[in-house]
């Protein structure tokens, strides 16, 4: 009887350390412009390294401003590449990012008051990861920081 309970609860443990099957939750960062402003509402915030990450963005501009405004998310693995890859994106793919191995999340362009979510994994390295609205001459004022620790 005892080795049986031993074998039990070794088993237990086993299932236990496996992970049984549930999915790490990403941590969800919500992400707004701000109102028509060339801007967003969060210009930092901060993840673990390695974690799931889900971004929701939500282009706040009202659907009566006369001009056409859309916005995205772009998040670099290196900030030295974000100047080549921000006149591309304006210089010919209307301002939506380009695929490119540099670049670690990136979002669709979306309308005013539209939404979209972007899901990736935090690099495993800590520090100051850049994003920005790629779209065309947002990416000056558009900006921020997500800080991996």
């Amino acid at each position: 009887i005892i080795m049986k309970k031993i074998l039990i609860a070794l088993l237990a443990l086993i299932i236990i350390n496996c992970g049984g099957g549930t999915p790490q939750e990403a941590q969800v960062v919500n992400i707004g412009s701000l109102g028509s402003e060339m801007k967003y509402d969060i210009e930092e915030f901060t993840v673990k390294a390695g974690s799931k990450v889900k971004i929701v963005l939500k282009n706040n501009t009202p659907l009566d401003f006369p001009a056409e405004m859309q916005h995205n998310i772009v998040i670099f693995k290196d900030e030295s590449a974000a100047p080549e890859i921000i006149k591309l994106a304006e210089d010919y793919f209307g301002g939506d990012a380009p695929d490119d191995n540099r670049i670690l999340a990136k979002s669709i362009l979306i309308d005013k008051q539209e939404e979209t979510t972007v899901e990736f994994d935090a690099p495993k390295k800590a520090g100051r990861y850049l994003y920005v609205c790629t779209y065309i001459a947002h990416a000056g004022s558009m900006r921020g920081y997500m800080i991996v620790e």
